[in-house]
């Protein structure tokens, strides 16, 4: 949806708040916040700007990058099925999965030997088979030397996940072979209590019904009393689609999947070049 930079620009100097995905978009490859962006999104708060992230991580696995952004308001979580308080850690809202259908989705992945997991506020539970686990273990790492608490993480032995006492804000379900996906799918859609996104390359996420970073973005604005055409978001992925329709400035990474470009306002550079802090030096600054 290419629009004229300086229409662009006007509406760059209405943002009153900058909504950011945070793998393969805020964050470097290696997971880590370039100098370039922060100072950049340090600019943008001292134009009066509120600045978040909307992940698909839980609120466990973002203090981190929460401190070092200084964030003092809402932090979107889990594709959008918490929102937490960036100063506090107090939750604003939480919409975890119904139970019954979160044990039907782990015993269908289970029995298939899947690569799956489930996310909850106070621990991380994996599958024994789990590679999508190295990525909570690189957190912790960094967790660890920055003397941040690290993630408590978990295996389930056998059909364990049922005496989860947590409520389960989302499932994952990883590097699922192609010639499962559409029974998988199939299965997902035969349950109306559940919704479910991609949020990386052979990767789903399972959220409750009518759980979606958009609708969270639309809570946390209600929150700060902003309008649609006050928030700015930046994304990478497909799941990144829910949160372009909640706002009036929508930018894409240059790394960014091909369909959520051909629905950006703008496309800036790659997460690895400063393609946040470049677009809002163009847009906003």
């Amino acid at each position: 949806m290419a629009v004229d930079q300086t229409e662009l620009r006007k509406r760059g100097q209405k943002i009153r708040m900058i909504v950011s995905d945070l793998d393969h978009t805020l964050l470097n490859s290696d997971a880590t916040l370039s100098a370039e962006n922060l100072e950049a999104i340090r600019a943008a708060k001292d134009k009066g700007i509120f600045v978040t992230v909307c992940s698909g991580r839980i609120f466990t696995m973002l203090e981190v990058y929460v401190r070092a952004l200084d964030i003092q308001g809402p932090v979107i979580t889990t594709n959008g099925a918490a929102i937490y308080d960036g100063h506090t850690g107090r939750a604003l809202s939480r919409h975890p999965l119904p139970r019954a259908a979160a044990i039907k989705i782990l015993d269908f992945a289970r029995e298939r030997g899947y690569d799956y997991s489930a996310m909850t506020d106070e621990v991380s539970f994996f599958s024994r088979n789990s590679q999508r686990i190295k990525r909570f273990e690189r957190y912790n790492e960094i967790a660890r030397a920055r003397g941040v608490q690290e993630m408590r993480l978990e295996y389930f032995e056998g059909r364990s996940h049922v005496n989860i006492e947590n409520e389960i804000l989302k499932l994952l379900l990883y590097l699922i072979p192609k010639e499962e996906f559409a029974a998988l799918t199939a299965f997902l859609d035969s349950l109306p209590e559940i919704a479910y996104t991609s949020s990386d390359e052979g990767l789903l996420d399972v959220m409750a019904a009518g759980i979606n970073k958009g609708a969270a973005i639309a809570e946390a604005r209600n929150l700060l009393g902003l309008e649609k055409e006050q928030v700015c978001v930046f994304g990478d992925y497909i799941n990144d689609l829910a949160m372009f329709k909640e706002a009036g400035l929508t930018v894409a990474m240059a790394n960014a999947h091909e369909v959520l470009k051909s629905n950006a306002s703008y496309v800036t550079d790659t997460n690895d070049r400063a393609g946040v802090a470049k677009a809002l030096g163009a847009l906003i600054l």
